[in-house]
């Protein structure tokens, strides 16, 4: 069984909200940037990291660090 990592990179959310009338639709702005999810405490890290690259270095960083305390372990053995 594939242990699930703990910290996962997802998009980020704009800085600023674009305000737009209710008639005018949907706003559908894609943040810039990307932030780290930790999938133990159900919480999104806003580092707003510029490129995929340092965004996935962050995750396995934090990752290998959080597997070396055993804090993530998860799943049923």
């Amino acid at each position: 069984m594939t242990m699930q990592a703990r910290y996962v990179v997802i998009p980020a959310f704009p800085q600023e909200r674009e305000r737009l009338p209710r008639r005018v639709g949907v706003a559908c702005e894609v943040g810039t940037g990307y932030d780290l999810y930790d999938t133990h405490d159900k919480i999104r890290l806003s580092l707003n990291l510029p490129t995929r690259a340092e965004a996935d270095y962050q995750c396995a960083s934090r990752n290998s660090q959080a597997g070396a305390d055993g804090s993530q372990r998860v799943g049923h053995g």
